[in-house]
């Protein structure tokens, strides 16, 4: 290494020195340009324009393009330079690999803003789209590390490296490996189930594996849950493909089952009005369904049984639509006069 430091002083006059930092500066200097001029004028012109494509090239080759140019200055100037023969053969294989990653960067981000730009909002605002989210940002990810995996593969490739034998190797640890992480790949095969059953979705409330909550997050791994206490729990997909999911965004509506007492002084004719009211409920509160049953079912040890069965419409507020019920009963009751029973016991004293 000091031979060749040596080798690059004693070879290379200060001008060519000048001349090999001024061309890098230059590139670096030329490359901000191009970033300002995209930002101050390109990125203004494409906002007003009716189609997104010039906004998605902008995106995918601004900081590419300005890397590949510093790259191609440092390799002109690195041509100005007296070099030892054996180092010009290193350098253009590095610079090979690094035009290899600049390009795979480049579909990397071309795939990622062709699927954020438009396939996603398309699969959110569209609820007919046979596009589903997940899947979306599923294929973002696996296709992201297949391309580096590609990249890494066909770089190795261009070094020297026997890559088939490399693989082979590796594929005798290949069991050990699998062994130590099944955990992980249960979990993945797990969200692959989740991504095309599709048994719930982002946003949607489900029951699962011990856990009430809304789903915030679909991952390869794991499904983060933000419970109804307002806690963020993560479980492994694995043990959600292996629980029941209940998933209550998706259920048509909620039977409610109330059980009401009245008194026993309570005559047919207040009883019978009572239960011709609940009857009309639905009309007054928007969030129940007109399907409501009313039944005098019981004669209690201290009232009168009423059963009151009534559905609430799907994606209303349950616990709201319960509350509106509860105090629409209580304050027609209370009205009415037709008193709710409570437990009580009657004493009788005989007299010697």
């Amino acid at each position: 290494m000091r031979n060749f430091f040596n080798f690059m002083i004693e070879q290379n006059t200060w001008e060519q020195w000048l001349e090999f930092a001024g061309i890098i500066i230059a590139a670096g200097f030329i490359g901000n340009i191009l970033l300002l001029i995209e930002k101050k004028f390109l990125r203004k012109r494409t906002e007003k324009s009716t189609t997104k494509v010039d906004d998605l090239l902008l995106n995918v080759l601004q900081m590419p393009f300005v890397c590949g140019l510093v790259l191609f200055g440092i390799y002109v100037a690195i041509q100005l330079l007296t070099l030892p023969e054996y180092v010009f053969p290193v350098i253009s294989l590095a610079f090979k690999v690094l035009i290899l990653l600049d390009v795979a960067w480049i579909i990397n981000r071309l795939i990622k803003n062709v699927l954020n730009d438009f396939l996603l909002p398309y699969a959110t605002n569209n609820k007919d789209s046979k596009l589903d989210v997940n899947i979306i940002k599923a294929i973002q990810k696996v296709s992201s590390g297949l391309i580096w995996i590609v990249a890494i593969i066909t770089a190795l490739t261009f070094v020297g490296i026997d890559v088939a034998a490399m693989l082979t190797t590796l594929g005798i640890g290949g069991i050990a490996f699998a062994l130590a992480a099944q955990d992980t790949i249960k979990n993945m095969f797990g969200g692959f189930t989740i991504f095309m059953d599709k048994p719930f979705k982002l946003g949607e409330r489900i029951k699962v594996a011990g856990f009430d909550g809304t789903v915030e997050d679909i991952g390869i791994r794991s499904t983060r849950i933000r419970t109804l206490e307002g806690r963020l729990v993560t479980i492994p997909n694995y043990k959600i493909v292996d629980s029941e999911i209940e998933n209550v965004t998706t259920e048509e509506s909620r039977k409610i089952t109330l059980n009401l007492g009245l008194t026993y002084d309570t005559t047919p004719e207040a009883m019978q009005e009572a239960m011709e009211w609940q009857k009309q409920l639905p009309d007054q509160i928007p969030s129940m369904k007109n399907d409501v049953v009313v039944a005098f079912n019981s004669y209690g040890d201290f009232s009168l049984g009423i059963t009151f069965i009534y559905y609430i419409k799907r994606r209303s507020d349950i616990w709201a639509t319960q509350t509106e019920v509860n105090l629409a009963i209580l304050k027609k009751f209370n009205a009415e006069g037709w008193n709710f029973a409570f437990p009580t016991q009657t004493v009788y004293t005989i007299k010697s």
